[in-house]
């Protein structure tokens, strides 16, 4: 997508951590400044909150068995979005 702006490759890797880095600061802001002294400490909600983001996720494609499943022709274009 980058080299549709004319910009350089690396500015996926860039533009992909710059939003990592957004994503993490406001989970950090919206944390207490101090823990309860019964409550969890800010490691481990920071963690709880992690481990939720990861069950989440969708597993992870096998994308061997993708590329045998939809092959990359010119005639089928989705098959080039898939892979």
């Amino acid at each position: 997508m980058t080299e549709v702006f004319g910009l350089h490759d690396n500015a996926d890797i860039t533009s992909a951590i710059n939003e990592t880095n957004a994503l993490l600061g406001t989970a950090l802001s919206l944390m207490p400044r101090k823990a309860g002294g019964a409550g969890k400490s800010q490691e481990e909600i920071l963690n709880d909150i992690a481990n939720s983001i990861l069950q989440k996720l969708p597993k992870n494609f096998d994308v061997d068995e993708v590329a045998k499943k939809h092959p990359i022709m010119y005639n089928e274009s989705m098959n080039t979005v898939l892979q």
